[in-house]
């Protein structure tokens, strides 16, 4: 019934520990289907001697393209009709797929999500939710994918496999940031009912290399590289009008927080600093203003996370 979806990219010190969660499931996976992307480790091997014991195991092997073309080769080797991804380094609550698929039934939807359980190292686990929970229509879907009212990930969901089409994944080799926004994005079109829920359903582990912690796609031309794409899956759908407002509420968000020396001379950025769109929430007009001043910005944006870590 369910397909667990676990790419594989130099991670044999935590593959065990991945596997093991989904393993412990309280409603069990039909299968797991593991993705070794090319990786240079032993976890290829780690993932055969799971696949040899446990028959509902299977270990496909490509070389590197990258996360998205794993998940992407995992979805193609699924049999059941309802998929779910895992990253290696990561782990499931027990009650995961339990939870997510009473859901999913009970309300007759496409994709259910739940929250992040963040793990971070030598400190207490707490949870990242959504700013809403409840069901919603796909337009409602849409305009919360984008507006920060929903968890943006392809991870702590249980979705139908049948919504994961080609058009969904990103064009060619190269990485923009936030990838999993631009993949929802597009999967909302082929959504019709969502949920989200404040129950964890994934336990995110921090790792300090990522690319998204490391900083390593947090240029600018990335980002602006990411909002064309963006609008141009909009304007495909004939949506870009309709939701404008989330997607500047997007734009500010991404450079108050994932963007290195903001410039506020520059064209792309000052034509978002001076946009300006009904309805838009405080939180948005003020660090669209904020971002004016982006020394100040920085310094209260790390004062608040150093706040933040004393309770």
């Amino acid at each position: 019934m369910v397909a667990v979806i676990i790419p594989v990219y130099n991670t044999q010190a935590t593959l065990a520990r991945c596997i093991d969660s989904v393993l412990a499931q309280t409603m069990p996976a039909s299968e797991i289907i593991i993705v070794d992307d090319g990786s240079p480790d032993d976890a290829a091997a780690i993932a055969l001697d799971y696949a040899a014991r446990y028959p509902i195991i299977k270990v496909v092997r490509q070389e590197n393209r990258g996360l998205a073309e794993a998940r992407r080769t995992g979805i193609s080797h699924a049999a059941a009709p309802l998929v779910m991804h895992l990253d290696s380094d990561d782990t499931l609550p027990p009650d995961a797929i339990e939870f997510l698929y009473n859901k999913l039934t009970a309300n007759d939807l496409d994709i259910a999500y739940g929250c992040f359980l963040r793990m971070p190292q030598g400190g207490k686990p707490y949870n990242i939710e959504h700013a809403h929970e409840g069901e919603m229509t796909a337009s409602e879907y849409i305009a919360r994918s984008l507006d920060g009212g929903a968890i943006n990930s392809s991870c702590c969901n249980l979705s139908r496999r049948s919504l994961w089409t080609d058009d969904v994944w990103p064009d060619g080799p190269e990485r923009v940031p936030s990838e999993d926004i631009l993949i929802n994005l597009r999967l909302a079109f082929n959504v019709k009912r969502a949920g989200q829920y404040n129950h964890p359903t994934y336990c995110y582990y921090y790792n300090p290399s990522s690319l998204s912690i490391a900083g390593t796609l947090w240029q600018l031309d990335r980002w602006i590289q990411f909002f064309t794409l963006m609008e141009n899956t909009l304007i495909e759908h004939g949506v870009l009008q309709h939701y404008q407002r989330q997607l500047h509420s997007l734009k500010v968000f991404m450079l108050a927080f994932c963007t290195h020396d903001v410039n506020p001379r520059h064209q792309w950025v000052k034509q978002v600093l001076d946009s300006r769109h009904d309805g838009l929430t405080r939180k948005t007009r003020v660090l669209q203003s904020l971002l004016r001043h982006p020394r100040l910005l920085r310094f209260l944006i790390l004062t608040n996370r150093r706040l933040k870590a004393l309770f």
